[in-house]
């Protein structure tokens, strides 16, 4: 296969519309492609795989280490792997240029041009430059000037680079509709994506064939994937209400159980031995959640008997006593853990978090370090005795606690990568094994 990275200057730049372009360009050449996402995001990803039509993985150098990132790509059997960047190109502590290094991946560098037009050039040449005063060795392989409003500007920035001997390999116009954002980020890809005659017109303002040419082979060391499915059955909550999961999670699970998905708006609860619950948007669902109370009712049910079950985020404000929205509504919800949520018009945390399990819970063990990152606009209002069971080395949480218990249940404002479990997710399917047979 052959790979690159669309890497930007800055957040906002227009990476993901770009890259959803270069992956509609192969594959409508005939190519199979396949995506990825740099960092702890599940948005874009749901964009890039209604393009490719193959599950996107997420690359990020903090939860899943060196040897994950090359795991993620083993996955890949298609012609072109394409790597969209976040936030600046050096930003993070798994930024992009560590990401492109890691795989010794080319990088094309998106450079808003808006506001100017051969200053794009000394935009270029200092990202070019400042990567001699990096560890990373990088290739910036060409520009892709986003938001250029003419084709006199689009000469302008042409002749510029030129000047440095840097590619331009393609201009995109300033009225190219963009995907709409809310408060977690874009809207999701199965609610709203971008029309094929607005990624046509992309692609068809893109140098495609320079961009294949530059694309890298990559090489990695496929491991053998052993799977040891059971009958064990796990429930996974999965609607427009919760939405956000790692794919490697799931599939971690899919190696040692079977899958079921529902939906806890629209669903009553199925025959299940443990339920995950992960993140999403259950406050903008909170009256429909707290409306189907039958599954509600079993969910409650089959916590206090003992049922493993483990929560993200938008499954800790589920699977707690109620859910106040912003304006002031409170509903509801499963019941399961002492605590009460509290809906936020500011951000509450954003970042990658490192927890040590301090005991033994449903999906870890006493001694344990768990990786992933947080990223919520609420609080949570826990009763005195609620017990934790991770102790947060790096991140917010829960008042530098998090993990809350309740029996067999844990659930946090941690969402954790599955390479970062040191038992994957084979801890929670052999409780939830051990619950079936109890």
């Amino acid at each position: 296969m052959h790979g690159l990275l669309v890497a930007g200057t800055q957040s906002g730049i227009g990476k993901t519309t770009i890259t959803l372009a270069i992956l509609k360009a192969l594959k409508d050449s005939g190519y199979s492609v396949q995506s990825y996402k740099v960092g702890p995001d599940y948005i874009d990803p749901s964009h890039l795989e209604r393009v490719t039509n193959a599950p996107c993985y997420n690359l990020d150098s903090f939860m899943m280490g060196e040897e994950g990132i090359k795991r993620e790509l083993a996955k890949c059997n298609a012609d072109y792997a394409v790597i969209e960047g976040a936030m600046g190109m050096y930003d993070g502590i798994s930024s992009d240029a560590k990401i492109a290094d890691i795989l010794r991946v080319p990088v094309l560098l998106v450079i808003d041009a808006s506001a100017s037009s051969e200053s794009v050039a000394a935009q270029a040449l200092g990202f070019i430059k400042y990567s001699s005063y990096t560890p990373y060795r990088l290739t910036i392989a060409g520009i892709i000037a986003n938001r250029v409003g003419s084709q006199k500007h689009a000469e302008s920035i042409r002749r510029a680079l030129a000047a440095i001997n840097v590619p331009l390999m393609g201009v995109v116009a300033t009225d190219v509709e963009g995907i709409p954002s809310r408060h977690l980020g874009l809207y999701m890809g199965s609610e709203t994506s971008l029309p094929h005659a607005t990624l046509k017109s992309i692609y068809d303002s893109l140098d495609i064939e320079s961009i294949q040419r530059v694309a890298t082979q990559i090489t990695v060391d496929k491991p053998e994937e052993l799977r040891h499915t059971t009958d064990t059955l796990i429930g996974i909550a999965y609607d427009a209400a919760f939405c956000f999961y790692y794919r490697s999670n799931i599939e971690s699970i899919q190696k040692r159980a079977q899958v079921v998905y529902f939906s806890p708006i629209h669903d009553a609860l199925p025959e299940v031995d443990g339920l995950y619950f992960g993140g999403g948007y259950p406050e903008l669902y909170a009256t429909q959640l707290s409306t189907n109370r039958h599954l509600l009712k079993d969910v409650k049910s089959n916590a206090e008997d003992g049922m493993p079950m483990y929560g993200e985020c938008g499954g800790l404000m589920f699977l707690s006593r109620s859910l106040s929205t912003v304006e002031g509504k409170r509903v509801s919800l499963g019941n399961v853990l002492p605590l009460d949520v509290q809906m936020t018009k500011k951000r509450q945390a954003l970042g990658h978090v490192a927890v040590e399990a301090i005991e033994d819970c449903a999906i870890a063990r006493s001694g344990d370090i768990l990786r992933g990152h947080e990223y919520h606009y609420s609080t949570a209002s826990v009763d005195a005795d609620a017990r934790f069971v991770y102790r947060v080395l790096q991140g917010d949480g829960i008042d530098g606690r998090d993990g809350i218990v309740e029996g067999n249940v844990v659930a946090s404002y941690l969402h954790a990568h599955a390479y970062s479990m040191p038992h994957e997710f084979n801890l929670f399917v052999a409780n939830a094994n051990a619950y079936s047979r109890s």
